[in-house]
């Protein structure tokens, strides 16, 4: 893509990001949360559109209440893809909470930042299971970390802990995120750290030049929901999500 329209992009997509993050941040002061959060929905929905993400989504989101929703992660656009869908509460790590512009976007966006230090676990725990009692959806990416997009990274359980303990049974929905094309064509081994950002790899140079690959296809795919008692131990539950995500991005992959 030419160089020109990446940067006319790059500055409709800073434009429309804080467009949203100003009528968001003003019916948050108004209290009207229905309101902000069709906001947000409408803001990444926006942000697809301009990046040029071609979004098809399989299934829905469980109807049951309390739900985790888990995912596997291989950049800030899978973020982008949920958030289109409904408006769940990510669980970004602390320090994210210091960055500058995107910690104030994450807030705005009722993110619930978690610590990840051992000592700091029950605590954690005990937040976020708040957060799904209250009726919000909340999002984890059990993998921990952003991967290289060959490979699903294995799923620490420790994530699927929120499950226990909790008063009635907690819903547990896996969703797979999948990149297929880049302009119409099957994204090979040298193109995917054009897509995943992971490692040490820097933000700016990264979306730059995610703005200049063209149309890009995404595969969301909901899959059938499970609780704890279903799976009998939170080990066993992350093995179940780990597998189903692992076999609908085969699935996507085929097509």
């Amino acid at each position: 893509m030419d160089k020109t329209k990446a940067a006319f992009k790059m500055a409709l997509l800073l434009l429309w990001i804080g467009l949203c993050c100003c009528a968001a941040w003003l019916v948050k002061l108004l209290r009207k949360p229905d309101i902000r959060d069709r906001v947000v929905c409408l803001c990444y929905g926006g942000i697809l559109r301009i990046v040029g993400v071609r979004l098809r989504v399989t299934g829905a989101l469980a109807q049951g209440r309390p739900l985790l929703l888990v995912s596997n992660h291989l950049s800030y656009l899978d973020i982008v893809l949920l958030g289109r869908m409904h408006a769940v509460r990510f669980t970004p790590k602390s320090e994210i909470g210091g960055w500058p512009v995107i910690g104030g976007i994450c807030r705005l966006c009722d993110a619930v930042f978690i610590d990840r230090r051992p000592e700091k676990f029950m605590q954690v725990r005990q937040s976020v299971q708040a957060v799904l009692e209250s009726g919000a959806v909340v999002s984890i990416f059990p993998e921990s970390t952003t991967g290289n997009g060959l490979h699903l990274l294995p799923f620490k359980s420790a994530f699927f802990s929120l499950a226990e303990g909790m008063g009635h049974a907690l819903h547990v929905q896996p969703a797979a995120i999948t990149y297929t094309r880049i302009r119409h064509l099957p994204i090979d081994r040298a193109q995917w750290p054009q897509i995943a950002w992971y490692g040490d790899m820097e933000l700016v140079p990264h979306l730059w030049q995610l703005l200049t690959l063209g149309p890009i296809d995404a595969r969301l795919a909901f899959l059938p929901p499970v609780t704890l008692a279903e799976c009998g131990d939170r080990k066993a539950l992350a093995a179940h999500c780990h597998r189903a995500i692992a076999e609908a991005i085969g699935e996507a992959r085929k097509e």
